[in-house]
């Protein structure tokens, strides 16, 4: 069997990889905290406004390129509104991100749209639905990894969870369904993040980074050629691509490289932040935490609520390719859209007391995995590991409280991005 010992998180590998502040530094983000803003403007009335998000907000302008800040820019912000973009990829499409994503990670499922999106995405496709996710990802790699950090946590009477659960975990067990030897997953994350986070103000470093993921992924498609494994990217090399034209080949190395970025960029970054708004949400609400423990039925539910109340990702954008109208504004074919999810998950018409955080509350779909064709591709496996982790935090983790010699937990990132807590500091009884 693959070795699939976990990834350990320590000083010299957390920085900038593992912090949302550092992230958030790095993209060159506003680092605020966003809800007090996103209410006022919801509360406002107005589905629809002229303006950026960034601007809205009275923040700088949050995009580097050229290209996007000279055109105008609308924030859509009731659910009503999000919901009609996310669902017309016709007038509202994904070609904004070939400005945001593709010099990163190249040309990816972000970046594509119509027939062309759903050729690509159909070949990844099958190894992230539901029953792919609770059956394969979970018995092979998920259940080890979870046991394993676990195994480490509990040797003590205290940890951090964010550095020591959150964050390890969705690279361990993306490592593993890779077939990636873990240190050498750990370079290619760390390289990856230099390419995305470096290439506009450091290219030499962001250059450096490709050549590692290069390297890294090149022989693990060459060895898979050779020798086909049970993992992902064996998956892969071997799937079967239709064309445009109907013939059917396999993948080339680069069109399989860049489902391999796109799977560790959005999949290890998510899964880490979100877990851990979760922790924090029941930690601060212990009557809710204790009714979880007693009644597992409620985790789906859980997960559901932390991604409505506080999603890691508080927007998405879209590209306008017609002149269209919606909610009664009229915009312009090549403008961009910001579709706030933060602010339609926290739509008083939709929810009751929307503010609260309640994992009690009637299930209702919500945006934070985005909606309609580019919803996120790996959505079940993040809440797959989610689930895992959090049966586990109940269960090995008995007297679990706030450390109170450490500082208080706070969600931070970016202003507009990639938010998640700084520390989870907590104490317990080892040992379980």
């Amino acid at each position: 069997m693959q070795d699939t010992s976990t990834i350990a998180i320590n000083d010299q590998n957390r920085g900038g990889l593992f912090s949302p502040d550092d992230e958030a530094e790095a993209m060159g983000w506003d680092r605020s905290e966003p809800y007090p803003r996103f209410l006022a403007l919801l509360e406002e009335g107005k589905p629809v406004r002229e303006g950026g998000l960034d601007q809205l907000m009275g923040l700088p302008p949050q995009l580097r390129q050229e290209e996007l800040r000279g055109r105008k820019h609308y924030t859509f912000l009731s659910f009503d509104a999000v919901n009609k973009a996310f669902m017309d990829s016709e007038r509202f499409t994904n070609h904004v991100y070939d400005y945001l994503s593709k010099p990163a990670l190249g040309d990816t499922l972000l970046n594509m749209d119509g027939a062309r999106h759903r050729r690509v995405r159909n070949v990844a496709k099958p190894f992230f639905k539901p029953s792919f996710a609770e059956t394969w990802w979970n018995d092979k790699w998920i259940v080890q990894a979870v046991d394993e950090l676990f195994d480490r946590i509990t040797l003590k009477d205290h940890a951090d969870l964010n550095m020591e659960l959150c964050a390890p975990l969705p690279m361990s067990v993306i490592s593993a369904g890779f077939g990636i030897p873990q240190e050498e997953f750990l370079n290619f994350r760390i390289a990856l993040t230099d390419i995305m986070t470096s290439g506009h103000n450091d290219p030499a470093k962001a250059e450096a980074g490709g050549r590692v993921v290069q390297a890294v992924l090149g022989r693990a498609f060459e060895e898979r050629r050779g020798d086909p494994r049970d993992d992902l990217i064996t998956k892969l090399v071997h799937a079967d691509f239709e064309d445009d034209d109907g013939t059917v080949r396999k993948l080339t190395d680069d069109e399989v490289m860049r489902y391999c970025n796109l799977i560790v960029f959005a999949g290890g970054g998510t899964t880490w932040r979100q877990l851990g708004i979760t922790i924090k949400a029941l930690m601060d609400n212990p009557d809710q935490m204790e009714a979880l423990r007693a009644d597992r039925s409620l985790l789906r539910q859980t997960i559901q609520e932390s991604a409505r109340w506080y999603p890691t990702d508080p927007h998405f954008l879209r590209w306008i390719a017609q002149d269209t109208e919606i909610e009664g504004v009229t915009i312009e074919a090549g403008s961009i859209a910001w579709l706030c999810v933060s602010t339609a998950n926290r739509d008083r018409t939709q929810w009751d007391d929307p503010d609260r955080f309640d994992i009690h509350r009637p299930v209702k779909r919500n945006f934070a995995f985005g909606a309609g064709n580019h919803a996120c591709l790996g959505q079940h496996l993040s809440r797959q590991e989610m689930e895992v982790a959090l049966n586990a935090v109940l269960d090995r983790l008995p007297g679990l409280r706030w450390d109170p010699e450490k500082p208080s937990s706070t969600i931070t990132g970016g202003t507009l991005m990639q938010r998640g807590p700084d520390a989870l500091h907590v104490r317990f009884t080892p040992g379980h």
